[in-house]
């Protein structure tokens, strides 16, 4: 896990700076675009990491797909509208081999710690729902021991991987996620 994030901290401070989320505004629309864009990832990438057995079940308990559509509803998307966004075919690329989907969760599991910081600052907005933007604080109290049992499932699914290809599918998702996002 030291590995990865040293070989990804270029990619993943690319990612943070051209989102920048924390930066004001902290508007609707702004949260509501990139709400869009990564519902359209996630509805591809969800079902590709799913393709992987290995993942399958250790997924059951992460899927974001419910709570970022509840958000998108709740900003005041309907149920048309959430359908007929853009998917990102490109997320299924990521994560084409186990060991890169190993990778591509390293970067969407630990979103989750950086979430609660961005579901802080959000509580402060008269904008947000009342029950809040669920999407980037998935797993609320229990995040730091999800993370936890992420790093622990990871090592274990790593053990015997090649290291080059978890490294270059957290890297993929890291720069896809830049372009999506921010387009």
């Amino acid at each position: 896990m030291s590995v990865l994030r040293q070989q990804t901290r270029e990619q993943h401070e690319a990612l943070e700076s051209a989102l920048n989320l924390l930066a004001p505004p902290l508007s609707r629309d702004r949260f509501l675009r990139v709400l869009s864009r990564f519902y359209g990832f996630h509805r591809v990438w969800e079902p590709a990491v799913a393709a992987h057995v290995e993942l399958r079940a250790f997924m059951d308990a992460r899927h974001r797909l419910p709570l970022l559509r509840r958000d998108l509803r709740a900003l005041g998307l309907s149920e048309d509208a959430i359908d007929a966004l853009p998917l990102c075919e490109d997320a299924a690329s990521c994560v084409a081999e186990t060991g890169e989907a190993l990778g591509s969760l390293y970067v969407l599991e630990g979103s989750t710690l950086g979430g609660q910081i961005i579901t802080r600052a959000l509580s402060q907005e008269d904008w947000t729902p009342p029950q809040g933007l669920t999407s980037f604080n998935p797993y609320r109290e229990e995040t730091g021991r999800m993370w936890r049992d992420f790093r622990t499932f990871a090592e274990a699914q790593g053990r015997g991987r090649d290291a080059a290809r978890i490294v270059a599918g957290a890297r993929q998702t890291f720069v896809l996620l830049t372009g999506w996002l921010t387009t």
